[in-house]
């Protein structure tokens, strides 16, 4: 199985509780013996400052190069190829730190947290690196104190997100009101929750208490994906998970998505990633047979 690690497990006198913390890299303190990949039950963001290494989530390989911010989502399984070699900052906080001073709607409207799965960086010119530092230096600078003030770091933290919000908006225009940001994002939190029990747009669309019509088009609007692509992608993703980093049988793994038909699951597979079940689990671990 893979393993989930928590803020605590990186130890760090530059922390709040087991909920924030920001450090630079090079200076992080990893847990005894790391399994690589492993999953966080946290959000973090590297900003890589100098170096370069490889960084796959989910199976992609991404090549990453100084100046660059890394987003992981909590569940997302990645893996760092020669991290001890780059310096940055690394920034890791909880859902729970955001809401305990901002409202839901505001935190939802920061789709960036939760975009990872398709968009999991973003590179920083020389403004974007000059707006972020001035608002990480005073974090910092409080992380210092004897006596930190976890409101003023949440204020900072959110201002911080905000800033990084809009830099992907403009690298990645999105023509979106608020509210339909906020509805898109309380649909992602119900994927999370039933995408392997259900599968039908109308039960989302029935919980959200709109139409599964208005619910496609806000979705469409937002994302430029229907709906209903979105339930199967998650879907997909943790059945790409499962095939690599669990022993269970292939029917194994179509019962536990809710997939009734194995030969179902086979064929819906193979359309989606050109490869059957088995093959795809077969090509991925002889690529990470080293690690």
């Amino acid at each position: 199985m893979i393993p989930t690690y928590k803020i605590e497990d990186f130890p760090s006198n530059k922390a709040i509780e087991n909920l924030f913390k920001l450090e630079r890299f090079e200076d992080l303190s990893w847990p005894k013996n790391l399994e690589w990949p492993h999953k966080h039950n946290f959000y973090q963001l590297i900003w890589l400052t100098e170096g370069a290494f490889t960084h796959t989530i989910d199976y992609h390989d991404i090549a990453v190069k100084s100046d660059t911010l890394l987003i992981t989502s909590p569940g997302q399984i990645h893996l760092l190829n020669s991290p001890e070699k780059v310096k940055g900052y690394s920034i890791s906080f909880t859902e729970q730190f955001l809401l305990a001073h901002h409202t839901q709607e505001s935190v939802f409207e920061l789709t960036f947290l939760d975009e990872s799965l398709t968009t999991p960086y973003l590179c920083l010119d020389e403004n974007a690196r000059k707006e972020l530092k001035a608002i990480i230096d005073p974090i910092m600078e409080e992380l210092n104190r004897d006596e930190k003030a976890p409101m003023i770091i949440n204020v900072l933290l959110f201002a911080l997100l905000n800033r990084i919000q809009r830099l992907m908006n403009k690298a990645q225009p999105i023509i979106a009101d608020s509210f339909q940001v906020v509805m898109h994002r309380k649909f992602r939190n119900l994927i999370e929750q039933y995408y392997k029990e259900e599968p039908d747009l109308a039960f989302y669309a029935d919980k959200m208490s709109i139409s599964s019509n208005y619910l496609n088009k806000i979705v469409k609007h937002v994302t430029g994906k229907t709906a209903g692509l979105m339930v199967r992608d998650r879907g997909l993703i943790e059945a790409k998970r499962m095939l690599v980093y669990c022993n269970f049988s292939i029917g194994e793994i179509s019962d536990q998505l809710g997939f009734k038909d194995f030969s179902y699951f086979s064929r819906q597979f193979k359309k989606r990633e050109g490869f059957t079940p088995a093959e795809y689990r077969k090509l991925m671990h002889e690529k990470y047979s080293n690690h």
